[in-house]
């Protein structure tokens, strides 16, 4: 194995990348990294999935619940999700990635894996 090689990518996955606001945010802190990487895996493969279902994704060593919707109710503030009332179910809301959100997601990532 090239052991070199994959510290080298670890390295540069851990660089800030300028332009990539929403990289940025969701990569701040543990929390928020599991949080952006629940939604985005619920997007890509076609998961309407509710704050709930996000939040039991998560481990709870790395953040508490007031936590994980203080960096959610942020990230909906600044445009980086938004969110849908459940159509089956009217009192939950779903949580989308926005649509720069995703751009710079998939921009990001072939960038880190280039």
């Amino acid at each position: 194995m090239n052991y070199l090689g994959l510290l080298k990518k670890i390295k540069k996955l851990n660089e800030t990348q300028p332009g990539f606001e929403t990289v940025k945010f969701f990569r701040s802190d543990k929390a928020s990294v599991w949080i952006w990487i629940s939604i985005l895996e619920n997007h890509y493969s076609d998961k309407h999935e509710n704050i709930e279902h996000i939040f039991r994704d998560i481990p709870t060593e790395y953040a508490s619940r007031p936590t994980m919707f203080k960096i959610m109710n942020t990230a909906l503030k600044k445009k980086y999700l938004f969110k849908e009332r459940d159509k089956n179910d009217k009192r939950k809301f779903n949580i989308y990635p926005s649509n720069l959100t995703i751009r710079e997601f998939e921009n990001w990532s072939k960038k880190m894996l280039n």
